[in-house]
């Protein structure tokens, strides 16, 4: 028998202190997720939420029993908490990514105005007198490092960092680079570490550590390659397992050569195994590679879809996820399989994942989707009594009244490939709606299925949304991934305009009313449609869009590091493509845009300039075209803050209302 507790009351009360319930609004959706994860302590006895607020990000403890609050500490502005790791039952670990806006006097209007960093902090469970981890030999202040390889360190309470020697003279130089690589054990009750003797070589580029906090792999850059090197269990010598070109993983999706390629993804429970990603096809798959063998296994596989990250359960990997539909977990053992099974009768007709559990595996943290709680809900299952216990709504002011039905439909591109696609429509139906087409950035990524607070904004607006995963897009195999290699503006963006046609033909959308919308790579396609298609599109919102590609090439080469090879084999050569990259840059035709279009991009955008909005306002100005230019303070390239989103939201709203109303 199940049965929703009576003491969830009082987290539900204390977690939504100050949220007046209200018909959903731009501060509704754009506000970040009044949870983002929970974590549940290795007794089962405590939980620890990352919990937002309008002013900050937080975590925030509790007894799991009664869900009486313990303690909490709110980051600082303009950082926000990104994980959540329990050490013990007495402390936990936070992440914490921090936007820093590099001095002014230092960079000028072309360049990069800021980076991110991540720190960790180590608190108790009560959350007080917190403590900020430092690595050694790095900067005074080193804290940037939040790539724990074990929470098993040399000593009693002592963890494995590792980070990289930086020059430089602080944060405000943008002359800091990467010597080495190095282990570090650091004390999470003082915040001090030392580096441990495992020291590499000036090529040792990481490092990873098994289960019981030995490290057990290197990898060293050398002439070009990723050289990987282990100590097999009872070993003391480095054997080189593997070698492969240096930035190889991404190669295989840029090139298709697949053969040797693989990326490793952490210890199995036989120390002399682990788990990596490679292609046994054109689907990425999960394997077992044994280091003594240097052979792999498949492991988890999909027909259609890639497999795309593990799943860490218990300090182990018990399984992988598949991003279908919606990403579904895929568990290796039968156990685990039955215990996923067990949970999932309990939440008819939602999805639902197992988040976080106790070492026992008697009680565990649930994450659930669906009618019940459509922006999606923490639940905290208990085994023993078969109790389900309310631990909070990720989005508690959005009821299934205000959002959308998400389909998941398929369509024909004009010649004969297949398109997947997520149709969100509004609750209230119709035909001929007004529509928005809404791709997603990366180019190589692709939307998941759930709840996504953009397009259900516009559906609780009355627009159908059609986010189409156009060719390019990662998660549906190499050879699909492949066909977007320099067609930006060609038969990716035919995809999207096929798609508005199969919405017109289909009686879903009014051709006279469908407007795009994107970000990232998202905010060029919809740049593209307005200049290329212009026909097509009543309107266009652009979100940290690129206008012009071959200055962002160029600024790629100066300022993005290693992107420039990415930037190159998406959009293509400087040089030998030059006269379809001109054709495809949405600025260069901005005489022949028809509707109105709002540019928004963040001040601190370090992955697409700035300026690249700025160079589109400035050609649709110089051809009298009407525009709106939104500039995002303190804010980088991914919307990071409430504030702006919640502002970025309310900017679309007023757009949409006045050049293209869903009523």
């Amino acid at each position: 028998m199940k049965r929703i507790s009576a003491a969830a009351v009082a987290l539900v009360c204390a977690l939504f202190t100050g949220i007046a319930v209200a018909a959903p609004s731009p501060e509704a959706f754009g506000s970040l997720p009044n949870v983002e994860t929970v974590r549940i302590s290795p007794s089962g006895k405590y939980l620890a939420i990352i919990h937002n607020t309008p002013g900050a990000s937080s975590v925030r403890t509790f007894d799991a029993t009664t869900l009486q609050s313990i303690g909490g500490i709110a980051a600082a502005k303009q950082q926000v908490i990104r994980n959540i790791i329990w050490y013990s039952d007495d402390r936990l670990l936070l992440s914490i990514g921090e936007v820093v806006k590099f001095s002014e006097s230092i960079v000028n209007e072309d360049e990069i105005k800021g980076t991110n960093l991540c720190r960790i902090m180590s608190i108790p469970r009560d959350a007080k007198n917190p403590i900020q981890l430092k690595t050694a030999g790095i900067l005074r202040d080193a804290t940037f490092s939040c790539d724990i390889l074990s929470t098993r360190g040399p000593k009693p309470n002592t963890i494995l960092l590792q980070a990289s020697v930086v020059g430089g003279s602080g944060l405000n130089s943008k002359s800091q680079f990467r010597v080495d690589t190095k282990v570090h054990a650091v004390d999470i009750m003082t915040g001090e570490g030392e580096v441990l003797g495992e020291v590499g070589t000036r090529s040792t580029a990481g490092w990873d550590a098994d289960a019981n906090g030995n490290v057990r792999l290197r990898y060293d850059v050398v002439a070009g390659e990723i050289v990987t090197y282990a100590r097999l269990d009872g070993s003391s010598s480095w054997d080189q397992v593997h070698r492969q070109p240096a930035a190889a993983f991404e190669a295989v999706k840029e090139t298709g050569q697949a053969s040797s390629i693989m990326q490793i993804a952490g210890f199995a429970a036989d120390p002399n195994q682990v788990y990596a990603f490679f292609w046994p096809g054109d689907r990425m798959a999960l394997g077992l590679f044994d280091l003594r063998t240097r052979q792999i296994t498949p492991v988890v596989t999909d027909p259609k879809y890639d497999v795309t990250g593990v799943v860490g359960l218990g300090r182990k990997i018990v399984g992988a996820s598949v991003s279908r539909v919606m990403t579904d977990q895929v568990f290796f053992s039968d156990d685990w399989r039955q215990l996923q099974s067990r949970v999932a009768a309990n939440f008819a007709g939602h999805h639902v994942s197992i988040v976080s559990i106790s070492d026992d595996r008697n009680k565990m943290v649930i994450y659930a989707e669906g009618p019940k709680w459509p922006g999606g809900a923490y639940l905290l299952f208990d085994l023993t009594g078969n109790q389900l216990t309310m631990v909070s709504a990720r989005y508690p002011t959005i009821d299934l009244a205000s959002t959308g039905e998400q389909k998941y439909i398929t369509y024909a591109a004009r010649d004969g490939m297949q398109i997947d696609a997520y149709l969100t429509v509004p609750r209230t139906g119709g035909k001929n709606l007004p529509a928005i087409i809404l791709p997603h950035g990366g180019p190589q990524a692709r939307d998941d299925g759930g709840f996504d607070w953009l397009s259900q904004f516009f559906a609780s607006r009355g627009y159908v949304v059609l986010q189409p995963q156009y060719r390019g897009s990662d998660g549906f195999g190499l050879k699909f991934a492949l066909a977007g290699r320099k067609q930006w503006g060609l038969k990716m963006q035919d995809d999207l305009s096929d798609g508005v046609k199969y919405l017109t033909s289909s009686g879903i959308a009014d051709p006279a009313k469908v407007c795009i919308m994107g970000w990232s790579y998202g905010g060029y396609a919809a740049m593209a449609g307005a200049t290329l298609t212009p026909e097509l599109y009543k309107c266009a919102i652009a979100g940290a869009g690129v206008s012009d590609l071959e200055d962002m090439l160029i600024w790629s080469g100066k300022y993005g590091g290693g992107s420039l090879r990415y930037w190159r084999l998406h959009i293509g050569d400087p040089n030998a493509d030059k006269s379809a990259i001109v054709r495809a840059s949405p600025a260069k035709h901005a005489a022949k845009v028809t509707g109105p279009m709002l540019l928004i991009h963040g001040e601190l955008d370090n992955v697409v300039p700035i300026r690249q909005s700025q160079i589109m306002a400035d050609a649709l100005k110089a051809a009298g075209k009407p525009y709106e230019f939104v500039r995002l303070a303190d804010e980088n390239h991914n919307i990071t803050f409430a504030s702006t989103r919640i502002k970025t939201l309310q900017a679309m709203d007023a757009f949409l209302a006045k050049y293209n109303p869903a009523r």
